[in-house]
């Protein structure tokens, strides 16, 4: 299984990246798809509110897309783990084209079924979206790895404007027509998964199943437990709710400028949001060593909540539009860079359930922060809500920050990773999967720190060498770095 290497000295470039034919089609299968979801999203939120004229089921038929992952997102995510991710992948896809060609085929149906309709859509998005995250760890490496996801969230903010533009003008004409696009999409990328992408054993073997719940827990388990895993999520977390702000009260921020409902200054901040993450993704992923981007994490997570504070100043809209930048280049530094320590810790059989984890508690607390500083806007001046939001968002990522795993222990839960993966692997190739709570393997197969060679002088130290063979515990070693959920009993276990 590879691993990210933590000691690359340079980023890889885009054409490094794409050079691997299974990333290139799942890569543009997700950009056109993506593409296509924005588009169908402004339609249907159009389309609902022509039909109904109601701003309460326009908005109903907008959030929709969220809910599974505020619900059975984790479940979902748990399912996908136990079948192979590039068939969980392209069935996903097609049930989703299905769902897609029968809203743009039957345009006069009842809004309730229309929303139903699109909520059968959305819970087929957990399962796709965890099963691609973890196919692309098996497929990149390294810095390709981090590449690869700047170019996914990269290309997902220009699908997003992109996407929203044309369904705007799609709509005028003819709204079953963004639909039917939509449709079609998903299509493309099932077709490019199923062509291009090789089928592989699912990460949760049948014997391993100890039921979905448990399952789903296991992943939170696998998060929370470990600290560095944890310290990544709550950076994660924390940088996403306090960066979304801008772009969530962009309509009422632009009208509390305008003294009426301003387009303009709205579609410039939403812009400014995703320019500033496009723009923080390319100037650091590409233009700095791997080893500074990882130091650059916490810095960068404080810099997020702090660029709201000058909302306390009541700044005009060139000011907001500098400030939702800095926010927005200053999270696209922590995001990849978070994202490619994370993977370099997280065990291959939790990597869909952790994923899952990961993008539950994002879209809880994205939609959570917007709500929240929303309701507060209602009752008080904007710009005072979004200032001292901001405040408090930088007491929590100071917190946050003085609970960061040591170097030793983030180096210690990386090699445990290793060590741990090896084994597996080394257990597939004898064809048994049995107790792997302690086993005997070559750690030669584990990439190790050379030793430190004593310098010449007249006095010289006996050299030390690497033992040719190793036992290690790997029950042990995970529980002192925050520790796996049990593993389900061995096969010969269960039949003693």
């Amino acid at each position: 299984m590879p691993h990210p290497d933590e000691t690359a000295k340079r980023p890889a470039t885009i054409r490094e990246t794409l050079a691997n034919r299974e990333f290139a089609a799942v890569f543009a299968a997700q950009a056109q798809s993506s593409l296509g979801d924005n588009v169908a999203r402004a339609a249907v939120v159009a389309l609902v509110y022509k039909q109904t004229n109601s701003p309460l089921m326009s908005a109903a038929a907008f959030a929709v897309s969220y809910l599974p992952w505020l619900g059975v997102g984790a479940l979902l995510s748990a399912w996908a783990e136990r079948h192979p991710y590039r068939r969980t992948m392209i069935g996903c896809d097609l049930l989703r084209a299905g769902i897609m060609l029968v809203l743009a085929a039957l345009p006069g149906m009842p809004t309730a079924l229309v929303i139903a309709l699109l909520f059968g859509n959305a819970l087929l998005s957990p399962p796709f979206d965890a099963s691609r995250s973890a196919l692309m760890p098996q497929l990149l490496q390294g810095e390709r790895y981090v590449t690869a996801i700047v170019l996914n969230r990269t290309t997902g903010q220009i699908s997003l404007i992109a996407g929203y533009a044309l369904g705007a003008v799609l709509v005028s004409v003819n709204g079953s027509l963004a639909l039917l696009v939509n449709g079609l999409t998903f299509a493309v990328s099932a077709l490019l998964i199923s062509l291009v992408v090789g089928e592989r054993e699912p990460a949760l073997k049948r014997e391993e199943h100890t039921g979905l719940l448990r399952e789903a827990a296991d992943g939170y388990r696998v998060v929370f437990r470990s600290p560095v895993m944890r310290s990544i999520a709550l950076i994660v977390f924390a940088g996403v709710c306090f960066g979304v702000v801008p772009e969530g009260l962009a309509a009422a921020w632009a009208a509390h400028l305008a003294g009426h409902a301003d387009a303009f200054g709205f579609g410039v901040i939403m812009t400014a949001a995703a320019a500033g993450f496009v723009l923080g993704s390319s100037l650091v992923t590409w233009l700095l060593p791997p080893q500074r981007r990882v130091a650059l994490i916490r810095p960068l997570a404080i810099i997020t909540p702090l660029a709201l504070v000058p909302a306390l100043l009541h700044p005009d809209l060139p000011g907001i539009v500098v400030m939702t930048l800095v926010g927005g280049a200053s999270l696209a530094v922590t995001l990849p860079a978070g994202n490619g320590l994370f993977v370099q810790v997280l065990p291959p059989a939790y990597r869909a359930r952790a994923f899952g984890v990961m993008q539950s508690g994002v879209h809880l607390l994205q939609g959570g922060a917007i709500v929240l500083t929303g309701w507060l806007a209602t009752s008080y001046p904007l710009p005072d809500v979004v200032g001292y939001f901001g405040i408090a968002g930088l007491g929590a990522t100071v917190l946050i920050i003085a609970g960061w795993p040591a170097k030793a222990t983030i180096a210690d839960a990386i090699a445990a990773n290793k060590v741990r993966a090896a084994a597996v692997q080394h257990a597939a190739e004898h064809e048994s999967i049995d107790d792997l709570g302690e086993v005997t393997i070559d750690l030669a197969r584990v990439p190790l720190p050379p030793r430190r060679r004593p310098s010449p002088g007249p006095r010289r130290e006996p050299m030390m060498v690497d033992p040719p063979e190793a036992t290690v515990d790997l029950t042990e070693r995970t529980t002192e770095l925050g520790g796996l959920p049990p593993a389900p009993p061995s096969r010969a276990a269960r039949h003693s």
